[in-house]
């Protein structure tokens, strides 16, 4: 009789463990930080092991290659983080208007936010092009080139919110929830 209830507390323990481990082993952070020593670099664990995919080695888990997108952009002359920034700006404004299907009522109003939004990607693109190489600025120089970029920045969303706050009235409950989290599933 023991045996048996011995036998049943471990099955149900098990039961009950199991898919709580297999579950938090799906956290990417948490496994990156249980399994990868903290003074190891992209690619370089020193074990295999089952979570190895989650960490920074590539594959689906974000946290590696979070990093290793990062790095790579980090490694780019200052010219080309700038003219990236602006092309996913401009993928991101494209990927919501498809994702909002306007009507012909509301696409006056879009077109408005779009004009605005590439009359400021164009004086920003003309500032990318003036960037100098990061070993060639100074620290006085990089916070001139923030301060235009971010007065360029202010300009653009002082113009652009009364058109967004007339396209926002316009769209439907399900469109405004599109238009606030566009990349949610």
């Amino acid at each position: 009789m023991k045996r048996i209830l011995l036998a049943a507390a471990l099955a149900t323990t098990t039961a009950i463990t199991v898919p709580i481990i297999a579950h938090s082993a799906q956290d990417a952070d948490t496994q990156q930080a249980q399994a990868a020593p903290a003074d190891e670099h992209w690619g370089e664990q020193r074990s295999g092991g089952p979570g190895r995919w989650m960490r920074s080695e590539g594959g689906p888990g974000m946290g590696g290659w979070r990093e290793r997108m990062m790095h790579r952009m980090m490694q780019r002359n200052p010219q080309e983080r700038c003219e990236e920034r602006l092309a996913w700006r401009a993928a991101m404004r494209a990927y919501t208007e498809s994702k909002l299907d306007l009507t012909a009522e509301q696409r006056p109003l879009w077109d408005k936010v779009q004009t605005i939004a590439q009359s400021e990607q164009q004086k920003e693109r003309q500032l990318c092009g003036a960037l100098k190489p990061r070993e060639e600025t100074t620290v006085p120089d990089r916070l001139d080139r923030m301060q235009q970029f971010l007065a360029t920045r202010l300009e653009a969303l002082q113009a652009a919110k009364p058109a967004v706050q007339a396209l926002y009235q316009a769209l439907t409950p399900e469109q405004r929830a599109v238009f606030d989290h566009p990349f949610r599933r």
